[in-house]
Order: structure tokens, then sequence, then C-alpha cells
């Protein structure tokens, strides 16, 4: 329980536990709003190639399925995300159908994506920028 002196006035140890204990959760949030942004974006990729590469498959029943095998993140404030696909003999065409999945899955996170020439696609924010392009 707070007291108070005859003054009304809080003592010095319980003004310094609060700020203490303010500054160790302003220092949390930021790290996990770092690690939210990184993960949303990771998930979005993922979630995005998948969709798109499960479309293409629908749609043209000759070509042999493509999955996604792996999504590897690397870089700290750079940040590049490359997306791992299990058939590599994929058309110039197919692989923009792709990045357009991923965009568009990206872009419904909340983010704005810019499409280079259909080869990767890239995002800026206020903690990072990301380069996503697949393999």
């Amino acid at each position: 329980m707070i007291t108070m002196d005859s003054r009304g006035q809080l003592s010095a140890e319980y003004i310094l536990i609060v700020g203490f204990l303010l500054a160790v959760i302003l220092i949390f949030a930021v790290y996990v709003s770092d690690q939210s942004e990184q993960n949303t974006i990771a998930t979005a990729t993922r979630l995005g190639a998948v969709n798109a590469s499960a479309e293409i498959g629908i749609m043209n029943r000759n070509i042999t399925p493509i999955r996604v095998t792996k999504v590897e993140t690397t870089g700290s404030t750079d940040i590049s995300i490359v997306v791992f696909l299990s058939n590599s003999t994929i058309s110039s065409t197919q692989k923009q159908s792709i990045l357009a999945g991923v965009q568009q899955s990206i872009e419904s996170e909340g983010y704005s994506v810019q499409n280079n020439a259909g080869n990767n696609l890239t995002i800026s924010t206020s903690k990072h920028s990301y380069l996503i392009r697949l393999s």
C-alpha cells in the first residue's frame, strides 16, 4: 500500500520503483513490436506463396505441382526473405504470379509493397527494409 507523509508527498522509493517498472515495460514493448513486424511479414510471405502456387496447380493440371519448401530470413536491419520452391523450372509468368500472391498477402496485413519488375518485392517500414525473392 502506498502511503504519504504528513504533507501529502510520496516517498522517493515509490517514485523510483514506478519509474523503473515503466522503463522495463517500454523496453519490452519496443522489442516485441520489432519481432511482431518481422513475424507478420515472414508469415504473410509464406502464406501468399503457398496460396499462389496452389492456385497455379489448380488452374493448370499439366504442370508439376509447385510447393513452398522453405522460407529463409537473414539480416537484422536490411532483411532478406528467400522463398524456396520445390520446382526450379517454373516460368517467369508463374514466378510473377507467386510474387503477386505474396504481395497481396503482405498488403492485406497493412504494409506497402513495391514490386520490382516482377523479380522481387521490397518493403520499407520505420524499422526495417525487406527484400523478398523466389529461389
